[in-house]
């Protein structure tokens, strides 16, 4: 779910931004985990090799969706491709495995750590309903406004 434009957040030195479900504080930390949910690539020789290599790998994981394929070939992108990654701080794009604490900040939420559409659209209901109360708000009350704890995407 968008609120503001992510793209502010997307940085001219990188080949593809990346949110990230554990983000240790650094964007260039290869070590974060990413979160496929958002990503920008920008067009050019090391993306377009990425992107060939990526989806080649998905037959040496199989039944592995993209994202944990994604996380076990990074390190290998980035070293023989030179290819430059930016992971996203969570305060700014958010899901239900990191929720962005600061809805003055958050950009984008995703419905991640949830099984099942069902769940996913009652907890992200929720989330539009605290948007639209946040969005109501006066503006010195703001500061206060805090996400409800997702009720059927608990993990």
């Amino acid at each position: 779910m968008w609120f503001r434009n992510p793209f502010k957040h997307v940085t001219a030195y990188a080949d593809m931004s990346i949110s990230s479900d554990v983000f240790f504080g650094d964007p260039d930390n290869i070590n974060n985990f990413p979160n496929t949910g958002f990503f920008h690539v920008k067009p050019n020789n090391r993306t377009i090799a990425m992107t060939r290599i990526w989806h080649e790998a998905r037959s040496r994981f199989p039944g592995m969706n993209e994202q944990p394929v994604f996380n076990a070939i990074k390190k290998d992108l980035v070293r023989d491709l030179r290819l430059r990654v930016q992971y996203i701080d969570p305060a700014f794009m958010g899901g239900f495995c990191n929720y962005g604490k600061d809805l003055n900040m958050i950009c984008t939420m995703h419905a991640n750590c949830c099984v099942g559409l069902g769940a996913k659209l009652k907890d992200l209901r929720s989330v539009l309903d605290d948007w639209k109360n946040y969005t109501r708000m006066p503006h010195w009350a703001k500061h206060a406004a805090k996400w409800t704890v997702p009720g059927a995407c608990i993990h």
